[in-house]
């Protein structure tokens, strides 16, 4: 990744003016409403209705009407394209055309079992059928491997996808991964430079633009209309002239997004908090009631596509601009309530994130419940940037700082006192300022030698290949030497100040758990049977990946390979009677 392309991240990401949380609002009617004596009065007919204008959505639509069928598009935001908009555009495709062009070779069952290890490791056995997986977890990864490359090469040939390469390595570069470099396709932009989620929802758009496709904004679905036999045949919305309902004579398909902003579902199904992240404000998790009102089968509720955010921004609007994606700087740490570094600060965001919520047995608390990123002057030079750090010369409210440890101390702890009302109580460990001074002292130790001794640190090609690609070194004309070691992750913290702190927490892309799907994207009941005319995709379902997330990617790559599945069955289905 090039400058340029760092520099059209970051101004993308702080261009984006997140959608007005005016749109949460939208009233939920918990069943059908009569304009005629009881019977429905349809606003709109289509042969297929889809809910949601994300990658999800957008791939279902272009896969209807690339089989004749007609589509209707239903928005609860403001705006197309729900959170792919605001992401970084990447979708993650195994044995894709680039990789099978460089010989990069992605083998089937190489693959299969990579993805369904991390997916759902306490049951993964290689000698045992589908590898210990249940018949539908297996037969949605295989449908995703089979699927992935061919979806996106017929939207690449119809002129609808146009992609580029990316260089840097999976998430989880672990043995098992046979193939961690090149599933990651980025979106080109029309002058060959590399476009991000705007340019992908654009390029999606397009073709149902094209084809006049009524997309409905500011309309949230609020009920699945079914027929006598059960079959779903329509649905109920709100808009912003009342409720209405708009008939499907195949199918519906939900591509609506996860429930990341929904704070009361998170209570209940997350292992903790999530105080934010760059989901949009819509994201409420809809489909999560109203699939269980018609009587779907949830799965994957505790998921997420995690990534830590800035505390302080996410209590001002729990929908970010951007998470903390790649912690950026070399003689910078990230320790805990205690003063005590608990992983590798380099590695990827979710297994980051996931650490904020480990429990301590001793204390009996989530120790690591709020992180503080602890950084010197040479850091927030020659990094300026790269968020979370601000750019050179600028301030930014959210930093703390100090001269000496102590009082660097002193002053997160005034901060997380003035953040009590918002928060609640979280102390720092009594010992935090020595132990801060301790975990200082043993890192640089440990820098000055190369090896992170505590959590090996700079020992991976991903730590080294997302350093240097991704958050990359500024020049600041000398005033700071260069890294001379072997591990260019890692160099001493200054022995005089000034030091700063920025406090992290659990925040999400999005969650990715909801009613349970089959390999065509059809829901599922509770028995495991698929509901006549109900489809999903995307983070408002199960998602295919479990607990894992590959690389950069996964959740778009999984949205537009089983948005498409869904639509292309969804065409295939019988019209139902009204009745």
């Amino acid at each position: 990744m090039n400058d340029k392309e760092r520099a059209n991240i970051n101004r993308g990401r702080r261009a984006f003016l997140v959608q007005s949380a005016a749109a949460t609002a939208l009233a939920a009617a918990p069943g059908s409403a009569s304009a005629e004596g009881g019977k429905r009065v349809w606003a709109e007919e289509a042969d297929v209705v889809v809910v949601g204008s994300g990658a999800a959505g957008l791939s279902s639509a272009i896969e209807v009407l690339r089989h004749g069928k007609s589509v209707v598009v239903l928005e609860k935001g403001a705006s197309v394209g729900g959170t792919t908009i605001k992401s970084d555009g990447g979708y993650w495709i195994p044995n894709n055309r680039l990789m099978r062009e460089k010989k990069l070779k992605d083998k089937r069952d190489d693959a299969i079992a990579f993805m369904l290890g991390h997916a759902y490791p306490a049951s993964f056995n290689r000698k045992l059928p589908r590898l210990g997986m249940t018949q539908n977890d297996y037969d949605l990864i295989a449908a995703f491997y089979d699927n992935a490359a061919p979806v996106v090469e017929a939207l690449e040939k119809d002129g609808v996808l146009s992609y580029m390469g990316f260089s840097l390595i999976d998430y989880l570069d672990t043995p098992d991964n046979k193939a961690p470099y090149g599933r990651t396709l980025l979106p080109r932009q029309a002058d060959g430079s590399m476009g991000l989620g705007r340019e992908l929802v654009r390029q999606l758009r397009a073709p149902l633009t094209a084809k006049g496709v009524s997309i409905k904004l500011k309309h949230g679905v609020t009920t699945l209309e079914r027929n006598a036999r059960g079959e779903v045949i329509g649905v109920g919305a709100q808009g912003p002239s009342g409720a209405i309902f708009i008939r499907a004579r195949k199918a519906v398909i939900f591509g609506s997004g996860g429930y990341s902003q929904n704070q009361d579902l998170v209570t209940r199904f997350q292992p903790g908090p999530i105080y934010g992240g760059c989901a949009v404000p819509t994201n409420q998790g809809d489909f999560i009631s109203i699939g269980v009102r018609a009587g779907t089968m949830l799965g994957n509720m505790t998921g997420a596509w995690r990534a830590p955010v800035v505390l302080e921004q996410v209590l001002q609007t729990r929908s970010v601009a951007r998470d903390v994606f790649f912690i950026p700087g070399d003689s910078m740490l990230i320790v805990n309530k205690h003063g005590r570094r608990v992983h590798d600060e380099k590695r990827n965001y979710d297994d980051r994130a996931k650490v904020h919520y480990d429990w301590n047995v001793a204390a009996a608390e989530q120790s690591n419940r709020l992180l503080f990123m602890i950084y010197d002057q040479r850091t927030k030079e020659s990094f300026a940037g790269n968020e979370p750090l601000p750019e050179e010369g600028q301030s930014i409210d959210y930093e703390i700082a100090a001269d000496t440890w102590p009082a660097l101390a002193a002053a997160i702890k005034k901060r997380l006192d003035k953040l009590a009302d918002k928060i609640g109580p979280y102390p720092l460990g009594e010992t935090f300022a020595q132990g801060l001074a301790a975990q200082v002292q043993l890192f640089n130790t440990d820098a000055k030698s190369g090896v992170d001794t505590q959590f090996g640190r700079g020992g991976s090609r991903f730590d080294q290949e997302w350093h240097t690609g991704y958050a990359a070194k500024k020049e600041t004309q000398g005033r700071w030497p260069e890294n001379t070691s072997t591990n260019k992750t890692m160099y001493p913290l200054s022995d005089t100040g000034p030091y700063y702190a920025i406090i992290l927490a659990p925040g999400a892309l999005d969650t990715n758990g909801g009613p349970q799907t089959n390999a065509q994207g059809q829901v599922l009941d509770t028995y495991g049977n698929p509901i006549p005319g109900l489809f999903g995709a995307g983070n408002c379902v199960a998602s295919p990946a479990g607990q894992a997330y590959w690389g950069a990617g996964t959740t778009l790559g999984l949205a537009i390979t089983f948005g498409t599945l869904a639509g292309r069955a969804a065409a295939a289905e019988p019209d139902k009677a009204e009745a």
